[in-house]
């Protein structure tokens, strides 16, 4: 390897430094914002109350009413908990309730509000519309673990998250349904019956979603669009200029 070569890699090998302990040092704590607007023609706040529905329902079945039938327990019955055998489930409680919040912290520190954390890297990736997917997800597991401080971080950063659009003009309906307004309702289910709290704005965004998510369902039998463009369905509810 000649003089030239050599410090040309010298060159490369010290300019990536510097790139790394920048990041490090200035972004680190500097995290994009949930989306506002995702598609780039789109730069107004859309009410999805307002979209004209192109295949209304003619009629709709009466919701039941009355006391509602009792099913089978399917939880196992465990009985009588020997000492030993609660030395063993609390140690295993233990371990579990480690290695989440071990993913949590890496979570906040390199990725906060954003989708993913990429653990190799130390980055993070914006797959899921770009409006905190882990974030949203996992707050009803925080509530079963007691981690109650988290929870209230967590819930703070929700208020944040505009949930009538995505940073992807395409969307996945079944991963938004599932991660997004799941994680919303079952985090409000979950911290009703463990605290009797309601906490309103995870009411409030899982509305807004849904109402986004109900254009999915406009077409002629009902069913959803699996990858929907809601961009397009936007337009109809946008004052002019």
């Amino acid at each position: 390897m000649g003089p030239l070569v050599r410090r040309l890699f010298v060159l490369c090998i010290s300019a990536s430094f510097l790139v790394f302990v920048f990041r490090q040092v200035f972004l680190r704590d500097k995290f994009p914002q949930p989306t506002y607007i995702a598609s780039t023609q789109i730069n107004r706040p859309v009410n999805w109350k307002n979209v004209p529905v192109r295949y209304p329902v003619p009629s709709l079945i009466s919701l039941p009413s009355g006391t509602p039938v009792s099913i089978p327990k399917i939880q196992h019955e465990f009985g009588v908990e020997t000492e030993h055998n609660k030395e063993k489930r609390l140690q295993r409680l233990t371990a579990v309730k480690k290695a989440f919040v071990h993913s949590w912290e890496g979570y906040r520190k390199h990725a906060w509000m954003q989708d993913e954390v990429t653990p190799v890297s130390g980055e993070f990736k914006n797959g899921y519309g770009g409006r905190g997917a882990t974030l949203v997800d996992t707050l009803d597991t925080l509530v079963i673990m007691g981690l109650n401080e988290e929870f209230n971080a967590a819930l703070n950063a929700v208020h944040k998250i505009d949930f009538t659009t995505s940073a992807d003009t395409t969307l996945n309906v079944f991963e938004t349904t599932i991660r997004y307004l799941g994680g919303l309702l079952a985090a409000y289910d979950l911290a009703y019956h463990t605290s009797k709290t309601k906490h309103h704005v995870l009411l409030d965004k899982a509305t807004e979603l849904g109402n986004m998510l109900l254009g999915a369902f406009d077409t002629p039998n009902r069913m959803p669009i699996t990858h929907w463009d809601w961009s397009k369905c936007a337009f109809f509810s946008l004052p002019p200029y």
